[in-house]
């Protein structure tokens, strides 16, 4: 069976991201159950550099969807910042 992996920039997304994860789980439920996917798919959301809350939305999901995995990008501040 595939094994359907998403990969989901994120830069201050706080607004959206549950409401993202939401749909996302909803339509994985519906794959896996007619067998067209794996149930060890999963959706990657790439927190890059956002200043809100997206990284602890992230973290939150992660614990509570066996579908939601997060990555941090961490990027050093410029000297100018």
């Amino acid at each position: 069976m595939i094994k359907l992996a998403i990969v989901s920039p994120c830069y201050n997304e706080e607004e959206v991201l549950e409401d993202s994860a939401a749909r996302l789980t909803a339509l994985f439920d519906e794959l896996v159950a007619k067998e067209k996917i794996s149930a060890d798919s999963f959706v990657l959301f790439v927190n890059d550099g956002s200043k809100d809350r997206t990284w602890s939305i992230i973290k939150k999901l992660h614990g509570t969807n066996p579908y939601i995995k997060g990555c941090l990008l961490y990027t050093s501040p410029s000297p100018r910042d």
